[in-house]
């Protein structure tokens, strides 16, 4: 039983994981090229993922945009962070399968 619900449970894990990358991945996209005002309406989205992350990863490598906007490279390397989860998840998964 416990054998073939690890491997179903790992890939829902594994499709989280990637959704919330996107999701970053979406969002780091949009601080950097949105203009000021819609990028105003994501500001309590960003501070929640803000207060989400470690604290000293929060607010690293941000960057200025020719856009006015910030790459926010915390963000960016928490989307790879869990990229990377997903792609072991998956890995983890067929080999019990």
């Amino acid at each position: 039983m416990s054998r073939t619900l690890l491997p179903s449970l790992l890939r829902v894990l594994a499709r989280v994981l990637r959704v919330c990358a996107w999701v970053l991945v979406a969002l780091v996209v949009a601080d950097a090229v949105l203009p000021a005002g819609p990028r105003a309406l994501l500001l309590p989205v960003n501070s929640l993922i803000s207060q989400l992350m470690p604290a000293p990863m929060s607010g690293l490598f941000v960057f200025q945009t020719p856009f006015e906007g910030a790459f926010r490279g915390d963000f960016a390397i928490v989307a790879i962070v869990l990229l990377v989860l997903d792609w072991i998840c998956c890995r983890v998964s067929a080999s019990l399968r």
